[in-house]
């Protein structure tokens, strides 16, 4: 499978929220989240914003249009 990268650091790993509660992700080539884990069960964090996602491994944030195919 074909996955997506950081454009800074070029991990593939995301997260969609720096607070905590949220999820972590990969992104596939068609730019859709897969491999979802919840970080933290709380209410409001079972979905994924795709117009804010954060790098989890570095501090780049944007969207996932802005992601590069992974070299991995």
């Amino acid at each position: 499978m074909e996955l997506m990268a950081c454009p800074r650091c070029g991990s593939e790993w995301f997260v969609s929220s720096r607070r905590g509660n949220g999820q972590a992700f990969q992104m596939d080539g068609q730019l859709q989240p897969v491999f979802i884990k919840l970080i933290h069960r709380s209410e409001g964090c079972a979905t994924i914003d795709l117009q804010q996602i954060f790098c989890g491994a570095c501090t780049w944030q944007g969207i996932p249009a802005d992601l590069v195919e992974s070299m991995m």
